[in-house]
């Protein structure tokens, strides 16, 4: 069964391959909040000030594959701006995860979605499936399938959403936690 649910999610991310960034419209940020492969809780609250973007994914999906060394020259490309990085892997061993990794380095947090509730609480359907997260912990843009982040339309959505003078915002952690409600 789950090889059949792999199948169909990828042939519908092969479908969506030419998908452009989109203005988000499904309401409320969901929350986010997992372990990385090295055991560190992340929490999207965490991140707050910064450009995030978000990435659903399995080693399974080809799509998924192919798209992550882009999503990792665009981490590259805006090294020291307020940007980072979370791809959310979806129900996964950790061992299958760190063979991909070892194949393909990436210089960004693994998060660790074991039960698929953060997937389903994002509406991650169809993988891949990634989410553009302005520094105001507000999500702007989605796409579903594989995307270039390397073109220049994926820098300039972010670039847009970068805080004035692309330095982080600064606030009290009681105000960042209220800000994701």
């Amino acid at each position: 069964m789950r090889i059949v649910c792999g199948l169909l999610l990828c042939g519908f991310a092969a479908l969506a391959a030419a998908q452009p960034l989109r203005p988000w419209t499904g309401g409320v940020t969901p929350p986010l909040a997992l372990e990385d492969l090295d055991g560190r809780s992340q929490a999207l609250e965490h991140y707050r000030g910064k450009v995030v973007l978000i990435n659903f994914w399995a080693t399974w999906c080809e799509p998924c594959r192919e798209e992550m060394p882009s999503i990792n020259r665009l981490r590259g490309s805006l090294a020291g701006r307020p940007f980072a990085v979370l791809a959310v892997n979806l129900s996964e061993s950790e061992a299958r995860i760190r063979r991909f990794l070892a194949q393909v380095p990436l210089d960004f947090p693994v998060l660790l979605d074991r039960d698929g509730a953060a997937a389903r609480a994002w509406r991650a359907r169809v993988l891949p499936v990634s989410f553009l997260v302005g520094a105001d912990g507000r999500v702007r843009y989605f796409v579903v399938g594989e995307y270039d982040w390397s073109q220049p339309a994926a820098r300039k959505a972010i670039l847009s959403l970068l805080p004035p003078g692309g330095a982080p915002a600064t606030q009290p952690r009681a105000a960042l936690s209220a800000s994701f409600r």
